[in-house]
């Protein structure tokens, strides 16, 4: 299986949740406030995941669009 960016994004949060535990390898993890933010890498785009760490509920899985954000985790992580 092989789906583009916008075939990822057709579906809902909780299929793409799915997808990135089948499909998805985990990049990197940063903590702000309530919520855990990672990165994943998933066929040839790297997505985003917001977890509501108070609720324990997923807020958001989008693709990123700039592959320079990663270098923001890279920071906060020295």
């Amino acid at each position: 299986m092989k789906l583009t960016r916008g075939e990822f994004c057709q579906f809902g949060i909780h299929t793409r949740f799915e997808l990135l535990k089948e499909f998805g390898k985990h990049v990197v993890k940063r903590k702000v406030k309530m919520q855990l933010i990672s990165v994943y890498r998933i066929f040839d785009f790297y997505v985003e995941v917001c977890e509501n760490v108070g609720s324990n509920s997923l807020e958001k899985i989008e693709p990123l669009r700039n592959i320079q954000f990663l270098e923001l985790y890279k920071t906060l992580e020295s």
